[in-house]
């Protein structure tokens, strides 16, 4: 058993005891502090899905090229990005660009195979999306940076 679930089950367990009462119209502090146990348990089971899934035989791997695969990738980007800016949000960071309503393309929840055409327009949207986040982020790192020389690696890619 990890720690993160040991810590887990003994905050479940800490959860019932403690006699505080509220007053009249106050939100219930029993009722979140469960609630946010619960959503942490979710988080424990999938790192248990990702640790007992990670080494699994017979897993298929999938082709790089094949336009179904693509289409997964550039979904899995956008839920990636939805979730950096909800973090960078809930920390007051760069609030003007992430603390806006998610991005939702009419196409995420699709599972067919776009073509490849239909696959290039969604990315250069995507790509817009990220490229807003990541100048953002960037030109602030650029600010914090002392060092004039290492200033032009900040965010390099190549």
């Amino acid at each position: 058993m990890t720690f993160r679930a040991i810590f887990f089950a003994l905050l479940l367990a800490a959860c019932g005891q403690g006699g505080q009462t509220q007053a009249p119209g106050e939100p219930e502090q029993s009722d979140a502090f469960a609630l946010h146990i619960e959503i942490g348990r979710y988080g424990v089971m999938l790192s248990h899905v990702e640790e007992l899934t990670a080494e699994q035989q017979n897993a298929a791997e999938p082709q790089a090229e094949d336009p179904a695969e693509l289409a997964r990738g550039l979904r899995e980007t956008v839920w990636e990005y939805n979730l950096m800016r909800s973090q960078l949000c809930a920390r007051g960071l760069y609030m003007a660009v992430t603390c806006g309503p998610i991005y939702a393309p009419v196409w995420l929840a699709d599972t067919a195979a776009p073509s490849l055409e239909e696959l290039e327009s969604r990315s250069a949207a995507v790509g817009e999306e990220v490229m807003r986040l990541w100048g953002a982020v960037c030109e602030d790192a650029r600010t914090r940076e002392p060092d004039e020389q290492l200033r032009m690696y900040v965010c390099a890619i190549e």
